[in-house]
């Protein structure tokens, strides 16, 4: 009970650390106002309003809260409000008029307003009933960082906001994450829809991948370890291959494979989808293979020379019962535990095949988040790969353990 309690403790540390270092560079403002960043520098105080209450830096937003009208007879005129410090200054281009403070209600805070004119202009300012109590601090809260321009005989308004806390933010968020639900991204869809959809699509490339680029290199470890006169020669290709960086391999099977021999389709993403993730799946088997088997025969030349080995080859047993009765099984546990860390890697498939390739999955969703700012996506893409990270790790444990009972006895 108390190691599962241990495991429970470290899984809730992990989750709640990756999401406090995502809510702190991306949410709390420490790089930026993340509504400003979405919706764009000149998006109306409307825009950004309702940007800032879906991700959740209101708690309420109210967008006609304060009416306004100017009225200039020396012609065209604008006044630009501005919240400083517990006040909204009022400014005529570059000319501060006044700073009337936020303390009181709305209804207080705009008779102060009203106040305001010139030999030449006039500002009325009217508070409707339904927000006529509101504090007025909310209009300083909803104008952070927003310049609002009041425009001359154009009616508008100003808005109002009540800001959640940023402890009550992380710990709202959190706990949504916690019952899996992502909320919605950019574009108002859900992000748990998006995920499942573009997960398929991500499995659809990476499971294939994975299984043969595995068995290719497992199978070049058993035969460079049955034969040894063929060992450098693998090396040799497996080093050339590895040094190679992963984005030039692409580059060039693309370009040779696909547009030179058109032997792949090169086509936006449509049915049929398998010719599409044909040429993908080669890339990875082609570059994932030579890296895993290097360290796949390490783990299998160092097996096949331990002394239970010599034992068996002086008991007179064949070279095929060894292999299968004591090597292979022998192998099972580290190859479990190193195949099942890298399974959340295949949740979101491979980053560059999917860019380059154009396949609409969970990789390719992950640079669109980052390259868009989408706090959301981001968050929900953090946590399930914590989440998968974990499991992953556990099932591994287990497998081992199953496979090698001496390890529990270890790690009793």
């Amino acid at each position: 009970m108390g190691k599962i309690l241990r495991r429970l403790w470290f899984a809730l540390s992990l989750v709640v650390g990756a999401d406090l270092i995502l809510f702190l560079t991306l949410d709390s403002g420490l790089v930026g106002d993340p509504a400003l960043i979405e919706v764009g520098p000149r998006a109306s105080a409307t825009d950004v309003g309702l940007a800032r209450l879906r991700l959740g830096h209101y708690e309420e937003f109210d967008a006609q809260a304060l009416r306004l009208q100017l009225s200039s007879t020396a012609g065209a005129m604008d006044l630009r409000f501005e919240a400083h410090d517990g006040s909204i200054q009022v400014l005529d281009g570059t000319a501060k008029l006044a700073a009337v403070t936020t303390e009181g209600n709305l209804t207080s805070f705009a008779a102060a307003l009203s106040k305001l004119s010139g030999d030449t202009w006039s500002l009325q300012a009217f508070a409707p009933e339904a927000s006529s109590q509101l504090g007025a601090s909310g209009v300083a809260a909803a104008l952070h960082q927003l310049p609002f321009l009041l425009q001359d005989g154009a009616p508008n308004a100003l808005p109002w906001a009540q800001t959640a806390p940023k402890w009550k933010r992380f710990l709202t968020g959190f706990s949504s994450l916690l019952h899996f639900d992502f909320g919605n991204d950019r574009q108002g869809r859900l992000v748990s829809d998006k995920i499942r959809d573009r997960g398929k699509r991500s499995l659809m490339l990476s499971l294939p991948a994975f299984t043969l680029s595995t068995v290719l290199a497992l199978a070049l470890a058993m035969l460079v370890a049955a034969r040894r006169r063929i060992d450098r020669s693998m090396q040799t290709i497996a080093i050339m291959v590895v040094s190679v960086s992963s984005l030039a391999w692409i580059l060039f099977l693309r370009q040779s494979l696909a547009v030179d021999l058109a032997w792949f389709p090169m086509r936006p993403w449509s049915e049929p989808f398998w010719p599409l993730v044909a040429l993908p799946i080669l890339i990875w088997v082609w570059i994932s293979t030579w890296p895993d088997f290097l360290l796949y025969r390490t783990l299998v030349l160092e097996r096949s020379n331990q002394e239970w080995m010599t034992a068996a080859r002086a008991r007179g047993l064949s070279k095929r019962r060894i292999w299968l009765g004591h090597l292979l099984p022998n192998l099972a546990a580290p190859l479990a535990s190193l195949l099942c860390i890298t399974l959340p890697f295949l949740v979101l498939g491979s980053l560059l095949l999917e860019y380059m390739f154009d396949i609409p999955g969970l990789g390719n969703s992950l640079v669109e988040a980052v390259k868009d700012h989408d706090t959301n996506l981001l968050r929900a893409l953090t946590f399930l790969f914590a989440v998968t990270f974990l499991l992953a790790q556990w099932l591994g444990e287990a497998i081992a353990v199953l496979c090698d009972p001496r390890l529990k006895r270890s790690q009793a």
